[in-house]
């Protein structure tokens, strides 16, 4: 089941495209406990649940960077890693049907750590979720173009199927 890590190659430049995400995120979590203490509880357990469940899909895939660096979406992801390699220490059984309820529910919680602070982003000012939207799409672009196609486990990972097919157009 567990391959030797593999380190990522582009460390450097996730690093780069990652850290404004990172610094958005804290950004918005401030700012949702300024609100309201329940916000910001509610924008964490997206987060939480998004980084465990996709730990069990990194096993699943056979991620071999599991254990190292990992270049996944929207930085959080990074910690899916060591829960991975602690998930497979555990000798968690992979199962398809598991999986396609886990891969569900971590995209709703990923699907949650984008849309949920919309109304509160929304209610600071109209240009302030243009920018939000920006960051994102600027974002997903860097990660098309540059980190999945890198990556280990491209034919595995949704995101990494996705640049491939970006690629194969152009």
């Amino acid at each position: 089941m567990y391959r030797h890590s593999i380190p990522y190659k582009h460390k450097g430049l996730y690093i780069l495209i990652t850290l404004p995400m990172i610094f958005m995120y804290i950004l918005i979590a401030y700012y949702l406990y300024t609100v309201n203490i329940l916000n910001l509880i509610i924008y964490c357990v997206f987060f939480i649940l998004t980084i465990i469940l996709q730990s069990y899909n990194c096993i699943y895939w056979e991620c071999p960077h599991v254990g190292t660096l990992c270049p996944g979406a929207g930085g959080f992801c990074v910690l899916s890693s060591p829960i991975g390699k602690l998930l497979i220490k555990l000798k968690i059984r992979r199962s398809a049907k598991i999986y396609k309820f886990v891969c569900n529910i971590a995209f709703l919680g990923f699907l949650g750590i984008i849309f949920y602070p919309v109304y509160y982003i929304h209610k600071i000012s109209v240009f302030h979720l243009a920018l939000y939207f920006f960051i994102i799409l600027f974002y997903f672009a860097a990660m098309m173009m540059f980190i999945c196609p890198a990556c280990g486990a491209k034919t595995a990972c949704p995101g990494g199927q996705l640049s491939s097919k970006i690629k194969k157009k152009r």
